[in-house]
């Protein structure tokens, strides 16, 4: 868990690094996935699994990371509602929350809409790697 920590940390602080002029604006993620009716159902499933007492910005970059979960479970038809689908939402919130803690504990400066687009890019990886490690890799071996 802590190298790809250590990798989302350094997407993060990398500079010069800009997202693809696809992705450039965070809104036309949210826009594009509220266009998209199986991601809508996964953001209605991850909806409780962000707690309320947690502060803006890191629940908006939650919000991005379950935004990319629910697009990567909508790519790879992976059910939000199934138990195995849903563990990895839990670890993916600790390693966003611990980039987080680091950067402003270390009064790191960043970009918050490049910190966005790495979460909710974070989020899609984690979707297909869920789908790679419970399906795919047992198709091929």
């Amino acid at each position: 868990m802590a190298r790809k920590r250590e990798d989302f940390l350094q997407g993060v602080l990398e500079t010069g690094q800009q997202p693809s002029s696809q992705y450039q604006n965070c809104k036309a993620l949210v826009a594009a996935a509220e266009a998209n009716p199986p991601v809508l159902s996964s953001l209605e499933a991850f909806s409780a699994l962000i707690s309320h007492d947690t502060g803006e910005p890191l629940a908006e970059y939650f919000r991005f990371a379950l935004l990319g979960v629910g697009v990567g479970f909508a790519e790879r038809n992976l059910s939000p509602r199934d138990e195995k689908h849903l563990e990895i939402i839990p670890p993916l919130l600790e390693e966003i929350r611990a980039v987080y803690d680091h950067l402003t504990a270390a009064e790191a400066p960043y970009d918050p809409d490049e910190f966005r687009f790495k979460a909710y890019d974070y989020g899609i990886h984690k979707a297909y790697y869920l789908d790679w490690r419970l399906y795919l890799s047992k198709e091929l071996y």
